[in-house]
């Protein structure tokens, strides 16, 4: 080969890192890994989703990736090549409560780049729809007259649900029994099986069902989807922070794939199918951007700390 040759050679290697770099992104497909099973939060993520391959023109698609109180899904993400096509959605709770739970995690709080909130989720305590408790307080007196005997489920050991009760329960100086499952949809079954005396799950997984009642939220307001079940608040309980859903990065996300993604989930949160999905699922969409999602993520995160050191949990 000539000299000539030699050197256009040459210089197209040098250009190709340059042409990748320069590559639109996405160019192919992006994974949401959803690390809860179906029900409750997943569907949400399934239309948001929908709207965010309409808004970047290629396909998002969630994948769950369930256990583990979200451990499993979570840690997929946290161990991903930060490029942006392996994402997390879900709650925040996977991130800002397990580093204090679960000992040797994969992952800590700082092992992620926040994108944006998405919307927030209050959990409800729920009973079957012929369940003779009627109210908080009836749950309430049978525990303390049965210590021990009540059994509840939720999505998982330390998750969002989980802490909520057992804040409620030592609150109210009673004792009762959990069971963990993997996501609101598993749990509910056994609900209607008669296994639960009560579960507590996501309003949206719940608040247009017939066969189940909803007795109490978890949150310092009424629920839009649920005016007329009162709070934990109203019925003299400190109120619980809802659960802030959003989109997560591997950290060491190039910030403009984070700030490409950030504007496309502001575009996605105004689409009129996903209003109207999130309306008549009963859950309020709340988009925040990518810094204002961390400080809320970050004030969780110290939150449970606190809430863990109350509990006396100790990791496992």
């Amino acid at each position: 080969m000539n000299i000539f040759g030699l050197l256009c050679g040459a210089l197209a290697l040098l250009a190709a890192p340059h042409a990748m770099a320069q590559e639109p992104y996405p160019n192919r497909p992006v994974q949401l890994v959803m690390p809860f099973g179906p029900g409750g939060s997943d569907a949400m993520f399934r239309a948001f989703a929908a709207s965010m391959s309409n808004v970047m023109k290629q396909q998002f698609v969630v994948i769950n990736r369930e256990g583990a109180s979200g451990r499993i899904g979570t840690t997929q993400v946290a161990l991903a090549k930060p490029d942006g096509y392996t994402l997390l959605v879900g709650p925040t709770t996977p991130i800002t409560n397990l580093p204090y739970t679960m000992k040797d995690l994969p992952y800590q709080f700082d092992s992620f780049d926040t994108v944006c909130q998405v919307f927030v989720n209050a959990f409800t305590i729920t009973v079957r729809a012929d369940s003779p408790y009627k109210s908080l307080k009836d749950i309430l007196d049978a525990a303390r007259a049965n210590p021990g005997k009540l059994n509840y489920g939720h999505a998982g050991v330390f998750t969002g649900p989980h802490i909520n009760v057992e804040t409620l329960s030592k609150q109210a100086n009673v004792k009762m029994q959990d069971l963990a499952f993997r996501g609101d949809a598993a749990m509910l079954l056994r609900l209607l099986g008669g296994d639960l005396d009560f579960g507590v799950n996501s309003t949206g997984a719940i608040s247009t069902r017939p066969d189940v009642r909803p007795i109490a939220v978890f949150w310092d307001r009424r629920h839009p989807a649920l005016p007329n079940v009162p709070t934990v608040t109203e019925l003299g309980y400190p109120s619980s922070p809802p659960g802030y859903q959003g989109v997560f990065a591997p950290k060491g996300t190039p910030r403009p794939v984070i700030e490409t993604l950030e504007k496309a989930c502001e575009v996605a949160t105004q689409d009129e199918t996903l209003k109207g999905h999130a309306a008549r699922q009963g859950v309020p969409l709340v988009y925040l951007r990518s810094a204002d999602f961390a400080k809320a993520a970050r004030a969780d995160y110290e939150l449970k700390g606190r809430i863990h050191k109350e509990l006396g949990l100790k990791a496992e």
